[in-house]
């Protein structure tokens, strides 16, 4: 899992959101060279009135921020003087009408990578010196882009194969996202279904009335009362990351880490990590769970289980890649609440046995009962042998057009 990006702010982000397969089961192992570029078509399905994409990601090679440009350049900021100086050129690329056809640009390797989409109007983005793009900001009602009806999709395409995936990760909007990824095969993931949001945001609130946590907080309103768009649990606790006795969802975990910590004591912990790679066994000892191979892991606490990306779940790149599929389903199992009723990860479960406990993320629980498919927490791509891809990911190693619509 890649670590996003810091709120546009300066204070700690979420940071959070896939853009490259989790350690799962989404990236082939066989994967060949993939070609230089590739098409990128972006259309407008649906959507009465304009609509601007953007395109943004770091060049493959040098690491560089780019932006795509409508007339099918690529733009590479340099530094500035001074942080949060405004983008000094237009990158909006202008959709067709609804039902048009497609803008079709090519598409470089680009890793760290999002398709974004703004309804009526265009985004702000900004430079900081490095040069660094600082990207809207979402929960943030500082930025100017909070109010506006705007989302993402994420990709990498690198030398080996283009990956995608509609992430939840960070939040849920208006604005319905699909994908289509042609290459060796034909990938297509769908947008979420007309009237999710609403649906969504009502069973978080549902939620907050029953265990008292702040589900609802997750639910952000427009000035007329109507939903802008549901963010993760992440999100709503990242400004408090430097103040955790105020956070919101501290505790919310306490009683579940305990309870697993507690049969592990006594009661193997078997992770498959897949792909013919074994299975390691844990046990705990103290407050560690130790596997077969060395690999430990201290107990977490509910920012790291939510963020995925903090305490044991953080990812070290010089981590050897069996601790990484360990520390993917190890955050998945957490996830999901299958670590008590499961012993065998991931395979022991079926996407039936999520999120049946009382203490579960029923953000990605909610979120998945009313949209088919989609990350909905980092390691969403981690599944149990021969069950559906629940994450929204397409990859293809062979890219020859990456389609990204809006709209249902």
């Amino acid at each position: 899992m890649i670590s996003r990006r810091a709120l546009l702010t300066g204070t700690a982000a979420a940071a959070t959101a896939l853009t490259y397969p989790a350690w799962g089961s989404a990236l082939s192992p066989h994967a060949t060279a993939a070609p230089p570029t590739c098409e990128l078509a972006l259309e407008n399905k649906s959507l009465p009135g304009n609509v601007n994409a953007y395109v943004t990601g770091h060049e493959q090679g040098s690491g560089r921020w780019v932006l795509l440009r409508a007339n099918g350049g690529v733009y590479r900021p340099e530094s500035p003087a001074q942080p949060q100086t405004p983008l000094p050129v237009d990158c909006a690329i202008p959709l067709r009408a609804a039902g048009a056809g497609p803008v079709v640009l090519t598409l470089p390797q680009m890793f760290g990578a999002r398709v974004y989409f703004v309804r009526d109007g265009k985004l702000d983005f900004f430079l900081n010196p490095g040069p660094s793009l600082v990207e809207p900001a979402f929960a943030t009602p500082a930025d100017p882009n909070y109010g506006r009806t705007w989302s993402f999709c994420e990709f990498t395409f690198n030398p080996q194969q283009l990956y995608a995936n509609i992430s939840y990760v960070d939040l849920v909007t208006a604005l319905p996202i699909g994908l289509t990824l042609q290459g060796d095969a034909t990938h297509t993931v769908a947008p979420l279904p007309a009237g999710a949001l609403q649906r969504i945001a009502d069973g978080l609130v549902s939620q907050s009335a029953r265990d008292g946590k702040p589900w609802d907080k997750l639910v952000l309103r427009g000035p007329n009362g109507a939903v802008l768009r549901v963010i993760s649990p992440q999100n709503l606790m990242a400004p408090y990351f430097d103040r955790p006795d105020q956070m919101p969802f501290r505790d919310s975990w306490n009683s579940y880490i305990n309870q697993v910590w507690n049969k592990y004591r006594t009661t193997d912990l078997r992770i498959d990590l897949q792909g013919g790679r074994g299975v390691l066994r844990g046990r705990v000892s103290g407050d560690t769970l130790t596997f077969t191979g060395g690999h430990s892991f201290p107990k977490p606490t509910s920012k790291d289980i939510f963020t995925c990306n903090h305490g044991p779940f953080a990812n070290n790149p010089g981590d050897p890649d069996d601790k990484k599929a360990l520390l993917a389903r190890l955050a998945a199992g957490f996830n999901r609440s299958t670590l008590l009723t499961h012993p065998d990860q991931p395979n022991g479960a079926t996407t039936a046995d999520y999120y049946r406990d009382p203490v579960t993320n029923h953000f990605s629980r909610v979120l998945h009962a009313n949209t088919p498919i989609g990350y909905a927490f980092p390691y969403d791509d981690v599944r149990p042998d021969g069950q559906p891809d629940v994450s929204g990911a397409a990859h293809d190693g062979n890219p020859r057009r990456f389609t990204v619509r809006v709209g249902s």
